[in-house]
This record gives C-alpha cells, sequence and structure tokens, in this order.
C-alpha cells in the first residue's frame, strides 16, 4: 500500500515531479479530478455547471487542506505521464527491434513477450498475445507517439481501442516510475484516477485484460479502427480511411475552431439594452447553468420563435442541447450545435463561454448561419 501524500510536506522528488508536470501542457488537472474554482479554470462553456449532486465542483472539498492534496495529485498524475512519454517510446521501440530479430531467426516471440526483456508489449493484454507481431507492434508504436503528441498539444480522448490502450500504458508505466525514482506515492488507485480521466468509460479496457473465453481468436486488429466516423486515424494505422460526411466536417469544425464572443465585456449591456441579445438566464438555471445566459436575437428569429407566447418552452429546446454539450466538454470555450424550431426551422448556433464589463463568467447563444438541407434526390 502505497504511502499517503502529505501536501504540506512534499518531498523533494515529489516536488521536482509537479514541476516537470507543468511542461505538460495539452493535460488539464480537471482530467484527474482537480476543479479548482472558476477564477482557475479559464472561459470554458462548462464553468459554471453544478455537478452531479447539486454542488459547484469547485467546493467540492471539505476544506482547504483537502482541496490542497487534489490539486497535489493531479499535478503528480500530470508529472508521471510527461515523464512515462519517452520511458514508453523507447521501449516499444526496443520491443519491435528484438521482436524483429527473433521473426527473423524464427526464435520465440511469445518467451520474449513474458520475459524480463520486454518494456512495453508486457503490458498489453495477455489473451491477445498470439497476435503480437513486430509489425503489430510497430502500428502499436505509431499510435504511442500520437497519444504523447496529444498529451503535449490537448488531449480530447481516445479516437480507438489503440489509443486508449496506449493512454492507459503511459499512465501505468508513469505511476510505476513515479513511485519508484520520485518517491511520488500515487499507487493502483491514482493509476485508477488517471485511467478514468483519461479515458472516461473504462469498461472496454477492463474487458481486453480478461482471460478470453474459450476456444475464442482473439484479433486485435480491429483495435485501429476508429470508434467514430468523424475521426481520423492515419492512413499506416487503419488504410481504409473514413468517409468524409457533413457530420464529419462540422465535428472536425467543432475540434479545431472556437466561435470568439460577439458581445464582450461592456458590449453585452448594450447588446441586452438594443435587443440584440435576450436574457434567458431564469430558463438557463434550469438547466444548472449558474452565470448569466443571453440568446442571440437572430437566433429567435432564425427559428421563428418571436411570435410565440412568453411561457412558451422554446428556450428549452436552445438550452437541453447546450446542456449536454456543456457537459460533455465542460472545457471548451464554445460548442456548435443544430438548434431546432417549432415549423421545421434550423439554426446553426454556438454556445459561447465569455465575461461581461466586471470580468464576470457569462454564456451566449450565437447566430451562425443558416443551416441548408441536402437537396432531395432527383427522381
Amino acid at each position: 500500500m502505497a504511502e499517503s501524500i502529505d501536501p504540506q510536506n512534499l518531498t523533494p522528488g515529489q516536488i521536482a515531479l509537479i514541476n516537470e508536470g507543468r511542461k505538460l501542457e495539452g493535460i488539464d488537472l480537471t482530467l484527474f479530478g482537480y476543479f479548482g474554482g472558476p477564477e482557475l479554470q479559464g472561459a470554458c462553456i462548462g464553468r459554471m455547471q453544478l455537478d452531479e449532486d447539486g454542488r459547484l465542483p469547485a467546493y467540492n472539498y471539505d476544506s482547504p487542506e483537502d482541496r490542497l492534496e487534489a490539486l497535489v495529485i493531479a499535478q503528480l498524475l500530470r508529472g508521471a505521464l510527461r515523464q512515462a512519454i519517452p520511458l514508453v517510446l523507447d521501449g516499444v521501440f526496443d520491443d519491435v527491434f528484438a521482436m524483429r530479430t527473433l521473426e527473423a531467426a524464427e526464435g520465440d516471440v511469445q518467451e520474449f513477450i513474458t520475459s524480463a526483456g520486454a518494456q512495453v508489449v508486457d503490458l498489453l493484454p495477455p489473451a491477445y498475445r498470439r497476435s503480437y507481431t513486430a509489425g503489430f507492434l510497430q502500428r502499436f508504436a505509431v499510435v504511442v507517439a500520437e497519444v504523447s503528441s496529444e498529451f503535449e498539444s490537448g488531449w480530447h480522448g481516445a479516437r480507438t481501442f489503440a489509443h486508449e490502450l496506449a493512454a492507459y500504458c503511459i499512465a501505468k508505466k508513469g505511476i510505476r516510475h513515479a513511485d519508484t525514482e520520485y518517491g511520488a506515492s500515487l499507487g493502483a488507485i491514482d493509476l485508477d484516477r488517471a485511467t478514468v480521466g483519461l479515458l472516461g468509460d473504462s469498461s472496454v479496457l477492463e474487458g481486453a485484460y480478461r482471460a478470453a473465453p474459450d476456444r475464442e481468436q482473439p484479433d486485435p486488429q480491429g483495435w485501429f479502427v476508429p470508434y467514430d466516423p468523424a475521426c481520423r486515424v492515419n492512413a499506416f494505422l487503419y488504410p481504409e480511411g473514413m468517409p468524409t460526411t457533413e457530420q464529419v466536417d462540422l465535428l472536425e469544425h467543432q475540434l479545431t475552431s472556437e466561435v470568439p464572443e460577439k458581445y464582450p465585456g461592456p458590449a453585452r449591456r448594450q447588446a441586452l439594452s438594443s435587443g440584440h441579445l435576450q436574457d434567458i438566464s431564469p430558463y438557463a438555471s434550469r438547466h444548472y447553468f449558474l452565470c448569466p445566459v443571453a440568446v442571440e436575437q437572430a437566433v429567435v428569429d432564425a427559428l421563428g420563435f418571436s411570435q410565440l407566447p412568453a411561457e412558451a418552452e422554446w428556450e428549452d429546446i436552445l438550452l437541453q442541447i447546450a446542456w449536454h454539450g456543456a457537459a460533455e466538454h465542460p472545457t471548451w470555450k464554445s460548442y456548435d450545435y443544430i438548434a431546432p424550431g417549432f415549423g421545421g426551422e434550423h439554426a446553426y448556433v454556438a454556445l459561447v463561454a465569455g465575461t461581461d464589463e466586471r470580468e464576470s463568467p457569462v454564456l451566449t447563444i450565437q447566430y451562425l448561419g443558416e443551416v441548408v438541407d441536402d437537396p432531395e434526390p432527383a427522381e
């Protein structure tokens, strides 16, 4: 059992690991359960929502000491990830070379996989060992490199099971290394915390590590197939590629573009006074948005809501989708979606995080454009 961490009396090794983790800018501490309060989270669409227990995430600490401990653990985990990146990359390349040499000499690759000489391949699910070849591991090495890059530039989740597995291997190797070399006192409990933070749902991962049923021949080649058609995967990993669709283009835009706030600072009050914005904060609070929320009049007009009575729940139509987007991607600064009207109208809108003239957090539903339906096929 790992020793408990004393945030008030950190060891030199723990301090060094925390400093190392600060270099890994693509990993947000909220992934590992630390919510430092709205003032530390920056402008993001989910920062002013209640959690499932009806409280602000920033206040999910019984004392300042608990909050500090959560911060330190998250920082140590981030440092462990960064330390593990070169270890796992070096190890997987060493394993590829060793396995390719054994295959050329008709040696026992399976014996190598279970030996002390294996660096990374021994971390992969044991039930699939018969499928691990140098070629397979070479593809996995590309995945590890991609995941490592995304840890640096911004981690948004695993695109394939291979990416999920690579993130797990980096976390496992990193925590082992951090505990051994830095005295980080993380251990198995914080490996679970890191796994859930990086992957969200780890049920597929857990299933892969269970023993395969009798007579079942596991085929890990499917590990490189994207979970979602909207995902893009290196052609070396998945030569078949994914189709280009309107939905794919929309999601790519969402992941690579942030919608700027149209009415920042003092401009927001002016827009509310002039009617360019409508305040819908009372309706938004039903959906757990605690900060002021406004909708652009252009959205109301595009959806044909202008003539509806005040008690109509058109705001709920806009806010329900916005809530799901904010809950799924709380750290994003904007979230694009299609808003429906009652008469078949649709509008392309965005939930955008910003600040008012007092630098307080606000949200705005902004109009992006008309949704053009696909033309009917000619008969």
